[in-house]
């Protein structure tokens, strides 16, 4: 309470100074509605929204924040009908929360195939989580239609938007909340958590600060983050605030003093609606002992404060053991990998695939591997009787994999299984046994069953059903990529770019050291702390083991992946290596050669990246933003990798965060060039290997693209053998040979 009067008091003592009581009454009523807007591509994706066939349903979800209430709303579609549709009767009707809105009818107009409509959302059947639904009732024929015509589709654009209108909400201050409403997970927007910290922040507490950032990174999930960094003022929305008694930011200079690690939420003092968490210590120390507690027991805080005694030593990781990520020590249920058991349900009247999604550690090996073994249970409705060409079809990351029949003269012979499931529809149950094959897993990977059930057709308009369909994957199917082992070429900025890789390999970041200019400025601290957080979103948990440093310490970089961050770092810290040479940079100018060929390597590794045949080395004055990635083996330790992350000057930074966040795709090899306009990647320098595999593999994986070689090694260990039987056979004639002549003397 001492801590929200100090802030209050020293607000209104602010605000009195520039403000009239009137303007501060109207500058806080215009915080109190807002609006918000969410295209269709933020929601679902890139790639319109296909509908097929008569009855075909398509589904968004999207949220209401904890600190706002929507009141109303409206939808802008553009969609595209099918040409064949029957402009008088074919229709779509569009559902909040069940509540039916409006009926769109497509123009009879065929000048204009793409159309638009703006339907009005009422506020009253908001929710918490609301869902829209759109129902298709088309019709192609004036007699009659087949509800299944491949002709008989709509296509809702991905530009297609949500705008709500929004009022925001004073909620309480309240812990137990966290990490709402900084970050709320009913909102689908991008991320931005303001930290206010004092100027000159010490080493210790620029670790702090980045501790709480990976905090709040961790639950993001798909979402962008960024923390952008205020000294002694306070923005104007939720915050996180950072004070000891000898560094606080300046608005903070009254605030009573403090005596033990405290984790508070207080109202900013300018409007009650946006909160403060402020993260306190006495000394450093303290601060450190206040932001393990928010990460390690921020479950069991309630009420405004809460003051963090001690905390017990954290769980120790284990490498691989990210939250995000797929065990690959046993076998995985599919329940494990949903959020709801609808993800594993498909119906209507053409059943939409249904989609597994898991992350998989980038250096998982399964080069060469027939199969990753998959448990699959299903469901579905019974094919109509009489009809064939019922199939489930099986693709990973879009690729086909296998089909498996399920025509009526297969389910026939398993009635005795068949069963009234929960959702009240007749279904047929199997098992089978598959295996993905190993090539396709990749650090994302994506398991699709597409479910298509025969309709009869027994003659013109009969037995065209266009009834409800059902197909449901059991949640105890599994996939299992155990026994694989751990190898991975390196160094390789893409699996940076994907995973963290190899910093998240301990999700805690145990075994990294992150290594920042002396004295950071407010653009290096938020670089550290969008990377820090960075790789939290990918791992699932706060990174609150690493090493931080501000000096090259070989003692304390031993045996560490290290990541250098900052402007002109690799020059700050005397870094030499060949990936650098071709991204080093000043502020006078940027010094790269030209593009060179990748090493030489297998067909597949040279199509990995976009370098030229080398023509000549120049140096580039120029006035325009650079940074630049670059990765090399640890000069402290092998088999550790340095990553490099440096920018040209102050206003580059935001290039690096552009790269690893926007166009992470575009990023490979061990030296990578940013531009405003233009990334470029390099494979540059020697190469090396991380993690470990059984002898046959290694050698076969090293020599596969060398089949002569291979073929010299085969008939080389052919001749040993066959020389060796040999020498045996002879050695054994000749004992016989002369056990016999003695025999014979005898």
């Amino acid at each position: 309470m001492k801590i929200m009067r100090a802030l209050s008091i020293l607000s209104l003592s602010m605000m009195s100074s520039i403000l009239s009581a009137s303007e501060i009454d109207t500058a806080i009523s215009s915080q109190e509605h807002g609006k918000l807007e969410y295209t269709f591509a933020d929601i679902a994706g890139d790639s319109s929204i296909a509908m097929k066939g008569n009855q075909s349903v398509a589904y968004l979800g999207f949220g209401s924040r904890l600190d706002q209430v929507i009141t109303g709303g409206s939808l802008h579609l553009e969609f595209y009908p099918s040409p064949a549709l029957r402009a008088s009767v074919s229709h779509l009707r569009v559902f909040l929360n069940n509540e039916l809105m409006d009926v769109i009818q497509i123009d009879s107009d065929p000048s204009t195939p793409k159309q638009s409509q703006t339907i009005a959302l009422d506020g009253r059947f908001f929710k918490n989580y609301n869902q829209l639904k759109f129902e298709l009732n088309g019709q192609i024929d004036a007699q009659c239609s087949d509800g299944n015509d491949p002709a008989l589709w709509w296509e809702l654009s991905s530009a297609s938007a949500i705008q709500l209108d929004v009022r925001n909400l004073a909620i309480a201050n309240e812990l137990s909340l966290l990490p709402a409403p900084f970050f709320d997970a009913r909102d689908f927007h991008d991320v931005t958590i303001p930290f206010v910290v004092p100027q000159g922040l010490s080493l210790t507490n620029i670790h702090s600060v980045s501790n709480v950032a990976s905090y709040f990174a961790s639950y993001v999930k798909w979402r962008d983050i960024e923390f952008p960094v205020y000294s002694d003022t306070l923005p104007g929305r939720h915050a996180v605030v950072f004070a000891t008694n000898n560094a606080r930011p300046a608005f903070l200079k009254d605030l009573p003093r403090i005596t033990q690690p405290t984790i508070q939420m207080v109202s900013h003092p300018d409007n009650p609606k946006v909160k403060l968490l402020l993260i306190l210590g006495a000394d450093e120390l303290q601060l450190s002992l206040a932001v393990k507690g928010l990460a390690a027991s921020n479950q069991l805080m309630a009420g405004e404060v809460a003051y963090v005694n001690q905390v017990q030593n954290l769980q120790v990781r284990q490498p691989y053991d990210a939250p995000n990520w797929l065990p690959t020590d046993r076998a995985v249920r599919f329940s494990e990998l949903i959020e709801g058991g609808y993800q594993l349900e498909s119906q209507g009247v053409n059943l939409a695939p249904i989609n597994v999604s898991f992350t998989l550690p980038p250096d998982l090996f399964t080069w060469n591997d027939n199969s990753i073994p998959l448990r699959l249970n299903y469901r579905h409705s019974p094919p109509q009787e009489g009809t064939v060409g019922s199939k489930l079809s099986v693709t990973v990351n879009d690729g086909f994999v296998r089909a498996f029949s399920l025509d009526s003269e297969g389910t026939s012979k398993q009635q005795q299984i068949w069963r009234l499931p929960v959702f009240g529809s007749e279904s047929f149950s199997e098992s089978q046994n598959l295996k993905i094959p190993g090539f396709k897993a990749a650090t994302t990977n994506t398991v699709g069953f597409n479910f298509e059930l025969a309709k009869s057709v027994a003659g013109e308009c009969q037995g065209s059903s266009s009834s409800i369909q059902y197909a449901a994957i059991d949640g105890n199917s599994t996939v299992d990529f155990s026994g694989f082992p751990h190898y991975i070429r390196m160094p390789n900025s893409q699996v940076f770019a994907s995973s963290g890789f190899p910093y998240s390999k301990m999700a805690d970041l145990s075994e990294t050291a992150i290594v920042i200019t002396p004295q950071p400025s407010d653009k290096e601290i938020e670089l550290l702390l969008e990377t820090v957080g960075f790789i939290s979103k990918k791992t699932g948990l706060p990174a609150y083991r690493y090493t931080l440093l501000d000096t090259w310490d070989e003692t304390q970089l031993t045996d560490k992946d290290i990541l250098v961050l900052g402007v002109q770092s690799a020059t700050e810290f005397g870094l030499a290596s060949e990936s650098l040479a071709y991204v080093n940079s000043s502020e006078d100018g940027q010094f790269m050669t030209a593009a060179v060929k990748p090493e030489k390597g297998n067909a597949q590794d040279l199509a990995k990246f976009n370098g030229q045949p080398a023509t000549v080395s120049a140096h580039l004055s120029t006035r325009g933003g650079f940074a630049s990635i670059a990765s090399f083996e640890s000069p402290v330790t092998s088999n550790r990798t340095v990553t490099v992350l440096s920018a040209r000057n102050q206003q580059s930074i935001p290039l690096l965060k552009k790269a690893l966040t926007e166009n992470s795709e575009q990023l490979s090899g061990s030296a990578v060039a940013i531009t405003k306009y233009d990334i470029t990647s390099y494979q540059i320098g020697d190469h090396y290997f991380v993690g470990s595999l059984p002898l046959y593999d290694l050698i076969w994986y090293h020599f596969s693209d060398r089949p002569m070689v291979m073929v010299m090694v085969a008939l080389l260990l052919v001749m040993g053998f066959t020389l060796l039987a040999w020498r045996m056979l002879r050695a054994y004639a000749s004992r016989r040979l002369g056990s016999t002549m003695e025999h014979r003397n005898d």
